[in-house]
């Protein structure tokens, strides 16, 4: 077996993080040595990029198209991803070798003002990156503006301290990684709002002809998260599901043995609702996800994804660039992104 690999990452801290514990895990379970294995890091256009929306840019593909591309030319063996950046579609020359044990996949609030968003005043500001909450987020609450900021966690965290929005919705695994889970307000129930699909899991990819790399991501797989992201990658996929698309796909293994899955696809403003769920055997994973989907799809008509999509364009289409410029107050901010 080849004693050297070198490993794809994103250059975020998150990113790192994940990278380095995708390392560990792969010398606690083989012969290599911390030596042996190399974190390349690679500046994604996603990354260079914060002043504009991701669909604006091509979509969540942005952050590991670069790295998918050194995979591909062989200048690293592997790459570290969080799932949940990993369209359903992609080249057939490259595969999902090791899926890591998932990590809490539910989503959290971060405020100064409140202990629980549904306990924030009238007005209040709360800003994420994704459409999904968005819409899950004006579910719960139709009186709350929500802002669509991107950047990194930290960054995040220091424009809610700047006083520019009262809360912020992420992803908890990742706010843990990075050690501000002290910070958190508040962890929402699944059923409040049901995650992301591939939320809180970290895979390792590499090239289908790499047989030896292959061999080797064998080693550290968690076949439990492998058949849970199976399912909900195939349900997201069959909806097809785009960054604009508000879908909540979680998938768990339970006492029995058996996976349950539940999804759901939503309007822009949170007002409309579709879900479904379906139990069974966990070597079904992938059929149960396309069953959820298609229930889904009879339920909303064929017209309703394309059309909340183009809504989500109309919305949210004020640059970060614009933004900034005109952050003179806290109410500007809200009447540029939300009006």
């Amino acid at each position: 077996m080849k004693k050297r690999i070198i490993v794809g990452s994103r250059g975020s801290k998150l990113a790192l993080i994940y990278a380095q514990k995708a390392k560990d895990i792969i010398i606690e379970n083989t012969n290599f040595r911390d030596e042996d294995i190399i974190i390349k890091s690679i500046t994604t256009k996603g990354d260079q990029v914060q002043d504009t929306r991701l669909s604006e840019m091509g979509g969540k593909g942005l952050f590991v198209r670069e790295i998918e591309k050194e995979l591909l030319e062989g200048n690293i063996d592997c790459a570290v991803h969080s799932l949940k950046d990993i369209p359903t579609f992609g080249s057939e020359k490259l595969v999902l070798g090791a899926y890591l044990k998932r990590k809490d996949a539910r989503d959290a609030f971060i405020s100064p003002v409140t202990n629980s968003y549904k306990n924030l005043k009238p007005g209040s500001t709360v800003a994420t990156c994704s459409v999904r909450r968005i819409s899950q987020l004006q579910r719960i609450r139709e009186d709350i503006k929500i802002v669509n900021i991107r950047g990194n966690i930290d960054t995040r965290i220091e424009k809610l301290k700047e006083g520019l929005v009262d809360g912020l919705v992420l992803a908890y695994a990742g706010i843990k990684r990075l050690g501000f889970h002290k910070v958190v307000t508040e962890i929402f129930d699944k059923d409040v709002m049901l995650p992301a699909a591939g939320q809180g899991t970290i895979v390792v990819q590499t090239r289908s002809d790499n047989k030896t790399v292959i061999n080797l991501l064998k080693l550290v797989n968690d076949k439990e998260t492998e058949f849970i992201s199976i399912a909900e990658r195939s349900c997201l996929d069959k909806i097809n599901g785009a960054c604009d698309t508000p879908i909540g796909v979680n998938a768990a293994i339970n006492d029995d043995g058996e996976i349950f899955l539940r999804a759901e696809l939503l309007s822009i403003d949170g007002k409309k609702r579709y879900s479904s769920h379906k139990t069974g055997i966990v070597e079904k994973s992938k059929l149960i996800g396309y069953d959820v989907a298609e229930e889904i799809l009879d339920q909303a008509g064929t017209d309703f994804i394309i059309k909340e999509s183009k809504l989500a364009h109309t919305i949210y289409t004020v640059s970060y660039t614009h933004l900034r410029a005109h952050e003179t107050s806290l109410h500007l901010v809200c009447r540029l992104l939300l009006e």
